[in-house]
């Protein structure tokens, strides 16, 4: 297999760079006292336009949650991992929600961050598309194939286990290094049999020809059909060891909230959808479609600190990252306890 380097930690350190000194002596919170005494802290959270990174984040904002909770939350969703990664590695961004391959990064590179809970796997989101007029005998016939996929990218964890799982040698199969709008193009035009992408380009790949192969979690290959356990790819919600320090019991009450917007995605999957399609400007069909690949979960166990170790090692494997951060060098799951302690499975 060609060698394909990772580049998503060069964008996060040159983002780090570039962002303007100024800012670290922001603050991200500011704490106001009412008449009755009560302290009423205002949060400035960050997030992402995706219902995968900010679904409880937008939930428990537009539900009322963090109001319930006594928390003034604003919200700031970005358009992706890029622009919150210097906001994050500086402390304005005290608290942020992001994926555990960029709490790893910043981890790695001595950021003080406490990673609070997961929130998503997102594994099923992270697939293989074949273009609809190649038909396969046997997931071996991959090994002549031409996959397209952005260099470093998770999804090459699903296509390693895969690979593993059926006999497939994987030096054999043609990987193109391209970014995802390329790779779409790519794979409209032909040039390639298959692309290695995420949502929401899976579904325009399917769109535009293509069926799903396999996922983290579902294989549709000739000889594997139906559940999958080939990747764990875990949304999470951070703060900085300050905030933490700060404000501990603001810690708690935001994850009380984000609870109760993990019950409301699980209990109504289709209200859930429309309110998060419209407050990130995609349709409901396509949130819907996205929300369902996911599992929303905030339980602390076993399987996140095992899936954000297996990324941790595919992150240094592709010279992402120098050295592999102990879980608990970032992984806090004390705040979560406090919250509902059947969520956390796991002793430090």
């Amino acid at each position: 297999m060609r060698k394909i380097k990772g580049k998503g930690i060069i964008l996060l350190l040159s983002s780090i760079l570039t962002l303007s000194l100024l800012m670290a002596g922001c603050s991200s919170t500011n704490e106001e006292v009412l008449e009755s005494g009560e302290n009423i802290i205002t949060i400035q959270a960050y997030g992402e336009l995706d219902p995968q990174v900010s679904a409880q984040q937008i939930i428990a904002e537009k539900m009322g949650y963090f109001e319930e909770e006594g928390l003034n939350v604003e919200n700031h969703l970005m358009t992706g991992p890029d622009k919150n990664a210097p906001l994050v590695a500086n402390g304005v961004a005290e608290v942020a929600f992001g994926s555990v391959y960029n709490n790893i990064a910043v981890a790695a590179n001595n950021v003080e961050v406490k990673v609070l809970a997961p929130l998503a796997n997102a594994g099923g989101t992270q697939a293989v598309v074949i273009r609809d007029d190649i038909e396969l005998e046997s997931a071996k016939d991959l090994e002549s194939k031409k996959i397209a996929m952005t260099s470093g990218a998770g999804v090459l964890i699903a296509i390693r286990n895969m690979c593993e799982e059926l006999g497939v040698d994987i030096d054999k199969i043609e990987f193109i290094n391209m970014q995802p709008s390329d790779q779409l193009a790519a794979f409209t035009r032909g040039d390639v049999d298959a692309i290695a992408i995420w949502e929401p380009w899976v579904g325009k790949a399917v769109d535009a020809g293509g069926r799903v192969l396999f996922s983290g979690t579902e294989a549709n290959l000739p000889e594997k059909q139906g559940a999958v356990h080939w990747i764990d790819f875990y949304m999470t919600v951070q703060v900085t060891d300050e905030f933490y320090e700060e404000h501990p019991e603001a810690t708690v009450k935001l994850l009380k909230a984000l609870s109760k917007a993990t019950d409301f995605i699980n209990q109504n999957p289709d209200q859930a959808a429309e309110i998060i399609a419209e407050e990130i400007n995609i349709s409901k069909e396509d949130t819907k479609r996205i929300m369902g690949k996911n599992s929303y979960s905030m339980e602390f166990d076993e399987q996140f600190i095992e899936g954000s170790n297996t990324m941790a090692e595919f992150m240094k494997g592709m010279n992402n990252i120098k050295a592999v951060p102990d879980f608990y060098d970032y992984g806090f799951p004390t705040p979560l306890e406090k919250v509902d302690s059947s969520l956390v499975t796991v002793s430090q």
